[in-house]
């Protein structure tokens, strides 16, 4: 039983580490968005063009809300997205956001 456990243990955090691995691109300030068919599209300050989401995405239309608000009221942010290895400094359209955090500042 002890090893059960055990193994159980093991199995639940080697499948939860993708979860934490993720690629938090600096906060800035949104310049544009844009919506192309259903895909969605936003460029910050100092950076390229990248993908948001699709609409069809669970919690796209979440984070398109919030990135309008934070554009209408100047404020910064910081959108993640799941690969650690996502280059924040490249052109994407075609990888999701996973993360989007508004600042105060």
């Amino acid at each position: 039983m002890k090893n059960l456990t055990l193994s159980v243990v093991v199995l639940l955090l080697i499948s939860s580490f993708p979860a934490l691995a993720r690629k938090d691109c600096p906060a800035a300030l949104v310049q544009n968005i844009q919506i192309e068919s259903n895909h969605v599209l936003y460029i910050q300050k100092g950076y390229p063009w990248r993908r948001l989401g699709t609409l069809d995405e669970p919690g796209t239309r979440e984070r398109l809300s919030a990135l309008l608000a934070a554009q209408m009221a100047g404020k910064k942010v910081s959108i993640a997205y799941k690969d650690s290895a996502y280059d924040c400094t490249a052109t994407n359209y075609s990888v999701s956001a996973y993360l989007l955090r508004t600042y105060n500042e």
